[in-house]
């Protein structure tokens, strides 16, 4: 329990930014390209570290690297509050995706420890941690940045990462053995991992659904503001109900996983992603009819992109955890996805200066229909070795 609340509230110190951006961009006058930069740089120094953290999990434990990460992620977000200048902002912003990658590998590692069965259903109830996190967030810091100013909705939630720390630090244990040299399981290192075929392939379908949850974690409430005049307290409410969505998916898409596992679970993957193509159309389209129409087409959105996603990040590394360590495999996984938002945040900013939101809709669509054909591959690839 106090892992999943962990996590959650790590997205107050991380959606603020996105959560921020139509104030910030009135403020400082950056384009969409330049405030894509500095959310790739948050990307490619939480990619970085989530190799980096995983194998630093395995070696000190969990509750010792999650702490330093709480505490210099609130560091950071306190200081991103007082700067002005573009230089500044991307190293501040960069050394808090650093700090914020301690998370997921400790998190994965604390909860694997504690199932051994149906981890399906036990990874998709926890991959909703990070929804619960979207999903408070966005109406939150919405509501701060309104009524109080941008800066405010930094100072904030680096308080509550402070009392945060405090209570972890008090209420979970480390195990005493994996603290002072690491499990009796094989730590997977960064070479064997690259000659992984399947971890590859199914990475890059990882890659691709992180593209879409970067164009809609990054951009939509900027979408619900500039293309509907929607206010940004409005915009971050209906926001919310992706994530929303999204939690729903991930317990479908773990109990469904663990129902067709023995036809992989790729397969459930597959099926997901293939419903996600259409629900993106379909929330370009419908989104701004209404205030119904577009809670109701982001809440799918959620349910399609986060089922697979939390398979891939959650399910999967907890697979391996009868032979490898879970902490850098699930690290190597998301390291892979926050390398492809790296490239995703400053790109679709690019594409929106110059060809508008049906630019980056396309940019999403493109990348939802690839994902499903990089799995079908690896699907079917597997089907052959094992016959």
């Amino acid at each position: 329990m106090v892992a999943y609340v962990t996590y959650a509230l790590l997205y107050l110190a991380r959606l603020n930014f996105s959560a921020t951006l139509p104030l910030l961009n009135e403020e400082l006058g950056y384009s969409k390209f330049t405030l894509g930069l500095i959310a790739g740089a948050f990307s490619i120094s939480y990619a970085l570290g989530q190799f980096i953290h995983g194998r630093l999990v395995d070696h000190y434990g969990s509750r010792r690297i999650i702490l330093i990460g709480l505490l210099l992620s609130a560091l950071m977000n306190m200081l991103f509050r007082y700067v002005n200048t573009l230089t500044l902002l991307v190293i501040i912003w960069a050394v808090n995706g650093y700090a914020q990658s301690t998370g997921w590998p400790a998190v994965i590692k604390l909860v694997s420890s504690r199932f051994k069965s149906e981890l399906g259903k036990i990874g998709g109830l926890f991959g909703s941690c990070f929804l619960v996190g979207n999903m408070i967030a966005w109406p939150i810091l919405g509501y701060i940045a309104s009524n109080y100013g941008w800066r405010m909705a930094f100072i904030i939630p680096s308080i509550v990462l402070v009392v945060l720390a405090i209570l972890l630090y008090l209420t979970v244990e480390e195990d005493a053995q994996k603290s002072r040299g690491g499990s009796s399981k094989q730590t997977l290192n960064l070479k064997r991992l690259l000659s992984s075929r399947e971890l590859i392939i199914i990475s890059s379908a990882y890659i691709l659904l992180q593209f879409i949850r970067s164009v809609f974690t990054l951009w939509a409430p900027s979408y619900l503001f500039e293309r509907f005049g929607w206010s940004l307290e409005v915009a971050g409410y209906v926001a919310a109900f992706m994530p929303l969505g999204g939690i729903a998916g991930s317990i479908f898409s773990g109990w469904l996983s663990d129902r067709m596992k023995n036809y992989g679970r790729k397969s459930a993957i597959c099926t997901l992603t293939l419903s996600l193509s259409f629900t993106i159309l379909t929330f370009h389209y419908i989104a701004g009819l209404s205030f119904e129409a577009g809670v109701l087409s982001l809440f799918l959105v959620g349910f399609t992109l986060y089922g697979p996603h939390v398979i891939i990040s959650t399910v999967i590394p907890m697979d391996f955890s009868e032979n490898y360590s879970e902490a850098s495999v699930a690290g190597f996984i998301d390291g892979m996805g926050y390398l492809g938002s790296m490239f995703a945040e400053p790109f679709t900013g690019w594409l929106i200066d110059v060809h508008g939101w049906n630019g980056a809709m396309a940019f999403c669509l493109i990348s939802s229909i690839s994902a499903m054909l990089l799995t079908v591959f690896s699907y079917k690839r597997k089907r052959l070795v094992e016959t």
